[in-house]
């Protein structure tokens, strides 16, 4: 502990400041004359206090700070077991730079951007609810020497030109770093792990004064191939930046080439500091961690579904009563378009459903890292990660854009279709939609996966609206064929719940469950 040369009471390392600061009299003291008074020299272990969570077995280290009453992982009210330990130091650090308030603001103004966000972050999220948590980090050299041929092509017009061209890389890249706690999400820490080189310093237990420490619980020997790949895909991309011969390039074939050459080493350990943030959400967790230095910050965002439904409502009656007012809306046409919403949700639906099932045997992979093709899974993960923040920018505009132009094109199709006469156009479409739905079905689909209740019910509807249309058993009757429409958006809404459930589930995580606890939500 880092006692005050005034007063006596705990010194806290200072944000604003970079120094330690008293929190009874504010006497400040560099870093260098703390640890020369303190005789705390560079390498040399020290005692911290081990906080262990009773619930989920989650474990970090602190100094000069009161034993914590929440656990930082599975969110559990609980206070944490508390016993002392020795901490060996790592060869660097990177200081707090963001202050918590700096945190919470910028969580504040991320949950402004959505008029759907769950309630709870907004009424329950408060400044003190961000930790302050130094990440262990392993620190890796890696080298890449040989050449490979990369495959390009370039438009100019109607015509598409192919390059093949060979490249040669002689490369080594001193800073490669990977997280080394198995207890911090990977799905977030590798989205705000970049720190520039001059951030970081010399080791001293003075700035982690005050905060916590996860435990470096990973085997640094499992990263090797992480850290290969990384310097094999750092270089490619150098030298295809200095190419700037307007060639789009595929790298797939170069990188498995070249990562065979790559050599890699564990230099040493940092540590990186991050504001952490977790909140209970039945029996799966929610996040947000923004990195300490750079101010990167990665959340968990779940919708409010009743608050999703009255805006989507309130933008609804008004598009009903435009239409109403310049197109005829005929039964049939009213039938199909009910139909065509009830695919599209479904497509949606699918595709959610994909991504959180993907999502899920990442996440159970990577419990059981090793250096295998696991690795490699994990580091193409990392490099969608990647792409995925540097489109960030435009994605806003992109989406916009499409939203336009997606309710341009419905209207001109709802225009094209209100002036259709021939009735078998309805038959064709109605008929060509079905069939599209009972494949999108997941109860028909080679994997069988169990078919919701939203899905089977628009299935069932259109398939009874083919029957009216072709077979007419109610003569031409529009009451029939009404029903039938309401039964579709009946479906459309249930998928559209269906979609926002796992959109939710999706932006959550399950109870973590460490070392031989086996409490929480099941993975199965």
């Amino acid at each position: 502990m880092y006692s005050c040369p005034g007063c006596g009471s705990m010194m806290t390392f200072d944000i604003q400041g970079q120094q330690l600061k008293c929190g009874r009299c504010d006497r400040t003291e560099s870093i260098a004359e703390a640890d020369a008074r303190e005789a705390r020299y560079a390498g040399s272990s020290f005692s911290v206090d081990l906080l262990t969570c009773p619930t989920c077995g989650a474990a970090i280290r602190t100094m000069n700070t009161a034993s914590a009453a929440f656990c930082s992982y599975c969110g559990a009210s609980v206070m944490l077991q508390q016993q002392t330990d020795e901490m060996e130091a790592p060869s660097t650090i990177a200081p707090f730079r963001i202050t918590r308030e700096a945190c919470f603001e910028k969580y504040r103004q991320m949950l402004k951007r959505s008029l759907c966000v769950d309630h709870r972050l907004k009424k329950d999220v408060r400044p003190e609810s961000f930790r302050g948590i130094y990440v262990p980090y392993h620190i890796y050299s890696g080298m890449v020497t040989g050449d490979a041929s990369l495959e390009g092509h370039m438009t100019r017009g109607n015509d598409t030109y192919y390059y093949n061209t060979v490249v040669s890389l002689n490369h080594q890249y001193d800073d490669i770093l990977h997280d080394a706690s198995l207890e911090m999400p990977d799905t977030l820490s590798e989205r705000i792990s970049r720190v520039p080189a001059d951030a970081f310093r010399p080791f001293s237990p003075a700035y982690i004064s005050g905060f916590y420490a996860d435990i470096p619980d990973t085997q640094p020997d499992a990263y090797l191939s992480f850290a290969k790949a990384t310097a094999v895909r750092t270089g490619l991309k150098e030298v295809i930046d200095d190419l700037d011969d307007g060639c789009s390039y595929s790298t797939g074939e170069a990188e498995k080439k070249l990562t065979k050459l790559a050599h890699a080493r564990h230099t040493g350990e940092t540590l990186v500091p991050v504001w952490f943030m977790s909140i209970r959400s039945g029996r799966r967790v929610l996040y947000a961690i923004q990195n300490g230095v750079t101010g990167e910050m990665a959340a968990d965002v779940p919708l409010d579904i009743p608050r999703f439904a009255l805006v989507t409502l309130l933008a609804a009656v008004p598009l009903f009563f435009l239409f109403n007012a310049f197109l005829t809306l005929r039964p049939e046409m009213v039938m199909v378009l009910a139909m065509l919403l009830a695919v599209l949700a479904q497509l949606v639906v699918n595709g959610r459903r994909k991504a959180l099932k993907d999502r899920e045997a990442a996440d159970q992979a990577s419990e059981a890292l090793q250096d295998t093709e696991e690795m490699r899974l994990q580091l193409r993960r990392r490099k969608q990660l990647e792409r995925s923040a540097k489109g960030s920018g435009l994605s806003g505009a992109l989406q916009s854009i499409g939203g336009i132009g997606g309710a341009a094109l419905t209207a001109a199709a709802m225009y094209g279709l209100s002036r259709v006469d021939d009735i078998r156009i309805f038959h064709l479409l109605a008929l060509g939609l079905t069939a599209v739905m009972f494949f999108l079905v997941p109860a028909f689909r080679k994997d069988k996966t169990r078919a919701p209740f939203g899905s089977i019910a628009a299935l069932l509807a259109m398939i009874a609206g083919c029957v009216i249309l072709i077979l007419n058993p109610f003569r031409s009757a529009d009451l029939p064929v009404y029903l039938v429409s309401f039964l579709c958006m009946a479906a459309v809404i249930w998928e559209s719940v269906d979609l926002l459930l796992l959109h939710n589930r999706e932006c959550s995580n399950p109870l973590p469950q460490f070392e031989s606890h086996q409490g929480g939500e099941d993975h199965a």
